[in-house]
């Protein structure tokens, strides 16, 4: 990851910097509960995703850095919601919110996270990247529900078609969205701004196999697949000019499929 991030160091330091003071709460027990959110973080991949996309266009600026501290507060809130639903006591090896802090309070801290999201993006020239994260928001809650009711299908490609909606809604369409926003605040093009998102989609479906593999969940179906969309998502770079922050998008993707963890 260190290689991957070179092109956009100081952008992640200031987004860092970003994401802690907007994180704070004015009251307690808020402000304890998002300084834990702050100290049980992962690896700021859809952050990274959103500055990457940036710097492939522009210069991420402080539009850029409003997008990705949005997509992780907004990951981070349904993280708490989904270990709520989930009655999970662990997160990355250590107590959820919900375990730490008790249900109500977990409910109660992903809420303010997406109030917090969505007053980050409340301006007038921020409409078009919140219009793109609140239809995602609204498909990711879709692909939850779908998951936990999934029907029975009668043949082999159903299944599979079906567990590809499920996990391009729960997983892709974010950081499809990671992608646009970060095209978006340096005013790139339509054509862009589409090719990056396209980039973002076979992506975040890569992504979400390899976790699959690694959770032993619907593995059978997600070896079968992974091959596929590593081309499929190497392929959709293949329209940008070569760059230092493109060979690190390459990376991340090859990255993201070999990782263990």
């Amino acid at each position: 990851m260190t290689d991957i991030i070179r092109p956009i160091a100081t952008e992640l330091a200031q987004f860092e910097a970003f994401f802690a003071e907007t994180l704070k709460a004015d009251t307690e027990p808020m402000d304890s509960i998002m300084h834990y959110v702050l100290d049980t973080q992962g690896k700021r991949l859809r952050p990274i995703l959103v500055l990457l996309s940036a710097k492939l266009f522009g210069e991420p600026n402080e539009q850029t850095l409003r997008a990705a501290t949005f997509v992780e507060m907004l990951h981070s809130a349904t993280i708490i919601h989904d270990d709520v639903v989930d009655d999970a006591n662990q997160r990355r090896g250590k107590s959820s919110v919900k375990a730490q802090f008790g249900n109500l309070s977990a409910v109660l801290a992903g809420d303010y996270l997406l109030a917090k999201a969505m007053l980050l993006l409340a301006q007038p020239d921020d409409h078009a990247i919140l219009q793109e994260m609140l239809s995602t928001t609204a498909a990711m809650s879709e692909g939850e529900l779908m998951q936990t009711i999934v029907a029975d299908c009668v043949s082999q490609s159903e299944k599979t078609t079906q567990y590809l909606d499920i996990i391009t809604r729960k997983t892709a369409l974010l950081m499809r969205s990671c992608c646009a926003a970060g095209a978006l605040s340096v005013n790139a093009t339509p054509e862009q701004v589409q090719q990056i998102a396209d980039f973002g989609l076979n992506f975040g479906i890569l992504f979400q196999l390899r976790d699959d593999i690694l959770d032993g969940e619907n593995t059978a179906k997600a070896q079968a697949l992974l091959p596929e969309y590593q081309q499929k998502t190497l392929d959709s770079l293949k329209t940008f000019p070569v760059s230092e922050t493109l060979e690190a998008l390459r990376d991340l993707t090859v990255f993201c499929t070999e990782r263990t963890e």
